[in-house]
Parts: structure tokens; C-alpha cells; sequence
């Protein structure tokens, strides 16, 4: 083991041994090695810098006119550079105020600086490479978004197991989570909290998520270190009386030393910004060494995977933070825009015309809902409705088919609704 991780494990095994035993091998044998990028860093300030892989002349970086002209309110230097491993910490200064203003609850002495990820996906690839070794426990949701197997499962090797969040009426519970917990028996578990949830779009109440954080503090106490996961990448497209803060906020009150919450969220739907892939993910801890001991890891990870992410997006949001009060009406425009969408869905899709049809799952947030399908086989009727009625849907398992109410026009959506029901009936004939 490089002595760099030794250090960094003996840090950690004084201040916050649970928290190095929920690291993987790769976790423990990771560190920020003192290379080019730190040598760079300390040579910041010389006269003549021959450090790192960038070509300058006398007026600064040199760039292409031609690509300088895409970006109008950004100079070159917030384009052209790279962007430190862990992000521009001006942008991860703005996030981390950004999340305290929208989770009231949630403290700066509790959670650690936003790191910058390529989106959510490299987050989730983070934690699997932190935390995750051959065999370990992923604790998902029955509905759940289908790339976590593939980040857990088939890179990390993990065991998913899954408990149904809904019951047979197709309504919320947490009954099945609080059971599953109650008998859970490993010293080690991965948790994924994904609310707004892909692919039903439910969120809990402000009841429900006392009932989740508590039955995971049980747990906890019981002796199980937990690495809660919370998948926030569709948060802030409520449309109901939902718990509007991030689960990560609940569970940092916890205060437990064998639970670690660790958030992934970013701009990707919530600045409604796909493309850009600028991510965050934030640990919640109290204890600075273990913050900066996590930071030292995460930024070894991402310098052993993608060196950085892109800085023109990353400084693009930096921009639209710091100069808010326009952009935040084009956001809330947009949310608007969905809640009308999700207001028609919700009246359509319960309409008792189509009860012989399919049972919808709650849903009240996000992109999406989720439809248990009566009589015929999600597949057969997904390749239907693209060959007889051009409408594409997403076929989940053997019951269930997605929709995404979040790309249909919302004068659209009846229609939509009712050529399932007519695609259910040529599949039934």
C-alpha cells in the first residue's frame, strides 16, 4: 500500500474508525498522489511555470478564436484550462450554499464541501469504487433505475437485493424497507434512496421519511454501518406536499457513527442541463479529518479515472449561481411547465375508463409514472405502440411500463393514455 493511503487510513482510524471499515479495498488503497497537478499547483506563482500540459504564450492559455466564440459571458480562462479533479471551488462553494438554502434543516458543520462528478452516474461509480467490494450488500427499491446494476452489479460485483415500495394497490409504503432492516443480519450495507424515485416519480411525506430514517437508525444502532446513498437527481420537481427537503438533510440529523449519508445530486435535471454532466456529491460528517480524509480519496479516484470534469459547464453553473435572478425564473418556468404536465397526467391516467387497463403507482414528482399493465406483456405492448401508434414508452419488467410525462406536451397526454388502452386491446384481440 502506498504510504499516501497508509497515512490517510491511520487519520481515519483515529478519528473515524467505522467509517474506514466501510471502505472498500479500493478505497483503503486509495489516495491523491503529490504529482504533476500538485507540483503545478505549488508552482503556480513562479515567473516561468513549466509544469503542466497547456500551451501558453505571453497574453495567457492559448485557445482557437473559433471555440471561444461559443461561450459570450465566459472568458478563456474559464474554458480553455483544466478544472482541478475536485471541481472549481468557486462552484463548489456556490453548491454547497445552494444546498443549505433549499434544505433549511441541513448544516455546514455537518457536511463536506460538494465535489464536482461528471453528472450523477459518476457519482454512483465513485461510491462503488469508495465503498464497494465483491459481494457486498446494494439495498435498492423493487422499481428502480436499471444503470445501478450495472454501476453495482456487473463493475463492483455487488449482491442486489431489493424490497417493493409499493403495495398491491400500487400505493407508497415503507413497510416492506422497515421489515427488510429489522432482519437485516450483515455487518456492512450500500442503501440507494432515490426520491423523486425513477421510475414511478413518488416522493415520501414528511411522515414517511421519519419512518425511513428512523427504521435506518435502527438499524444503525443495532450494529450495521450503512452507507445511505441518496440519489437526489430529480430533486426539486415536487408537486405535492411532500418532504421538499433531501433525504440526505433527514439523515444528517441522525448523528450516528455507523451511518455515512452521502448525496449525489447536480445540474443535469434540476437546471434542467443534461449535456453539461456536472454533478456533485457531498458526504455528511461533522469530523474534519474524516472530511478531509474523503476529500484526499475522492479526488484520487477521479484523478485514476477522468483526471477532471469539463470546466466550460462547470463555469457556465458557477455563472448562473452567481448571477441567479433571471435564471431562477427560467427554472421555475419550467418546473411550472411540468406541473401542468403532471396536473393532466394525474387527472387521465386515473380515470376510471381505464381501470380494466392498467393500475397506476403513486406518483407526485419528477419526470415520471409508472403503470402495472392488465393482460398483456409490457414488451409486446411497448414494440406495439411504437409500430401502430408512434408513441415510445419505456417496459420496465413482466408488469410494468414507464412513461415520461416530462417530453409530452401536455394537450398530447390524453391522447397518449388512451392509444395504451388501444394498444392493450389489440394485444388482448
Amino acid at each position: 500500500m502506498n504510504p499516501l493511503a497508509q497515512n490517510l487510513n491511520q487519520q481515519l482510524e483515529q478519528s473515524n474508525p467505522q467509517v474506514l471499515a466501510m471502505l472498500s479495498n479500493l478505497g483503503r488503497n486509495m489516495f491523491y498522489p503529490k504529482g504533476i497537478l500538485s507540483q503545478s499547483a505549488e508552482a503556480k506563482s513562479t515567473k516561468f511555470n513549466a509544469t503542466i500540459g497547456m500551451a501558453t504564450n505571453k497574453d495567457g492559455k492559448m485557445f482557437a478564436p473559433s471555440l471561444d466564440n461559443m461561450f459570450n459571458d465566459l472568458t478563456p480562462d474559464e474554458i480553455f484550462p483544466y478544472a482541478p479533479p475536485q471541481g472549481v471551488e468557486e462552484l463548489r462553494d456556490l453548491w454547497q450554499q445552494k444546498m443549505l438554502k433549499d434544505n433549511p434543516e441541513l448544516t455546514k458543520e455537518h457536511i463536506t464541501r460538494p465535489i464536482v462528478t461528471n453528472a450523477l452516474t459518476h457519482g454512483l461509480s465513485l461510491v462503488g469504487d469508495l465503498f464497494v467490494d465483491s459481494n457486498d450488500t446494494i439495498l435498492l427499491p423493487e422499481h428502480n433505475w436499471g444503470n445501478y446494476k450495472l454501476v453495482f452489479d456487473t463493475r463492483n460485483g455487488a449482491q442486489i437485493d431489493t424490497y417493493p415500495i409499493f403495495d398491491e394497490q400500487g400505493h407508497y409504503t415503507t413497510s416492506a424497507l422497515v421489515e427488510t432492516l429489522e432482519h437485516y443480519n450483515k455487518d456492512k450495507v450500500i442503501m440507494l434512496l432515490n426520491y423523486p424515485n425513477n421510475p414511478t416519480g413518488y416522493t415520501p411525506t414528511a411522515n414517511e421519511v421519519e419512518t425511513i430514517v428512523t427504521a435506518i437508525k435502527t438499524l444503525a444502532d443495532n450494529g450495521t454501518k450503512v452507507i445511505a446513498v441518496v440519489d437526489d437527481a430529480y430533486y426539486g420537481l415536487f408537486y405535492e406536499d411532500v418532504y421538499r427537503q433531501s433525504l440526505f438533510t433527514a439523515l444528517t440529523q441522525l448523528n450516528s457513527q455507523n451511518i455515512l449519508p452521502v448525496r449525489l445530486d447536480g445540474a443535469t435535471k434540476e437546471f434542467f442541463a443534461w449535456g453539461f454532466r456536472v454533478g456533485f456529491m457531498t458526504f455528511g460528517t461533522s469530523d474534519q479529518t474524516t472530511k478531509d480524509v474523503l476529500e484526499a480519496k475522492v479526488k484520487g479516484l477521479i484523478r485514476s479515472n477522468i483526471s477532471s470534469g469539463p470546466l466550460p459547464t462547470q463555469s457556465a453553473v458557477k455563472h448562473v449561481l452567481k448571477h441567479h435572478e433571471q435564471f431562477d425564473k427560467e427554472i421555475a418556468k419550467n418546473i411550472e411547465t411540468l406541473q401542468q404536465r403532471y396536473d393532466v397526467t394525474k387527472e387521465v391516467v386515473y380515470n376510471a375508463k381505464y381501470n380494466k387497463y392498467w393500475q397506476a403507482y403513486d406518483f407526485n414528482s419528477g419526470y415520471f409514472m409508472a403503470i402495472k399493465v392488465l393482460g398483456v406483456d409490457p414488451e409486446d405492448l411497448r414494440k406495439h405502440l411504437i409500430e401502430h401508434y408512434s408513441i415510445g414508452v419505456i417496459a420496465l419488467n413482466a408488469t410494468d411500463i414507464r412513461i415520461a410525462f416530462s417530453c409530452v406536451e401536455k394537450e398530447d397526454i390524453p391522447h397518449v393514455f388512451d392509444s395504451i388502452a388501444k394498444a392493450i386491446d389489440d394485444l388482448k384481440a
